[in-house]
């Protein structure tokens, strides 16, 4: 079983880092070592990770977190820009989130070793699990997907571009929302074991077909990845409910 604050500080860090994070503060990040926008990101970090310990007495680990988030922004700031003047465009999504998490874990651990946790707020377990699941499912998933598709230059095709058939055009986000729904839907049947549906909503997906090759593989990568991640974060949710 993990540890109930080790789940509430992902939750934490998932909020901080990808709901609450505009992506132009992201992209003005990596533009500089030090920005304004890493001062403003830290104080939403260090917002979520105090508020969702739920213990008043956190404050201490929170600040330490929130320090050790800004040396990991930092870094990655500095790679991304020493990449750029070197021609490459290495992407460093990964690396900064491993860093990240492995690091909340350390202190979530030493603090719950060494210290009382007093939640003023007790969630149950259960439902902490259950709404990280969803948490992580919504708009990190999206975003850890296009870091998949960099990783191995996988092209994004053109949605809206003139040449193109007015029948074969997507809608602005759509792709995203059609994405979170369906792995919020896979996640829901995988926790109540309804296996079958989720065979169904994938035979389904596969009937949507478009006149671009290029499209269409793109279509069943991002698919393909965004079901297997969604049954991937339902079983282990599954299993760690028991």
């Amino acid at each position: 079983m993990i540890p109930k604050l080790i789940v509430l500080q992902f939750i934490a860090h998932l909020l901080a880092d990808y709901i609450f994070q505009p992506q132009r503060w992201s992209n003005l990040k990596s533009q500089k070592i030090v920005s304004a926008h890493h001062f403003y990101h830290v104080i939403v970090v260090f917002a979520c990770t105090y508020t969702l310990s739920f213990d008043l007495n956190f404050w201490k680990p929170a600040l330490a977190l929130t320090i050790l988030h800004f040396a990991t922004d930092v870094f990655k700031s500095y790679l991304q820009i020493r990449a750029k003047r070197k021609g490459n465009e290495n992407n460093y999504f990964f690396l900064d989130q491993s860093i990240h998490i492995v690091t909340l874990m350390i202190i979530s651990i030493c603090y719950i070793k060494t210290c009382d946790i007093d939640y003023i707020i007790n969630i149950p377990y259960k439902i902490t699990l259950i709404i990280c699941g969803f948490v992580l499912l919504a708009k990190p998933t999206n975003i850890c997907i296009k870091n998949i598709f960099i990783a191995f230059s996988i092209e994004t095709p053109a949605d809206n571009i003139i040449t193109q058939d007015s029948e074969d055009r997507s809608l602005p986000n759509a792709g995203k929302l059609i994405g979170i729904m369906e792995r919020f839907i896979v996640f829901s049947l995988i926790l109540i074991s309804q296996f079958a549906a989720v065979g169904l909503i994938i035979a389904a997906k596969s009937i949507l077909r478009y006149k671009s090759a290029h499209k269409n593989e793109y279509i069943l990568v991002g698919t393909l990845l965004s079901f297997g991640i969604a049954t991937l974060f339902g079983i282990l949710t599954t299993a760690l409910l028991k």
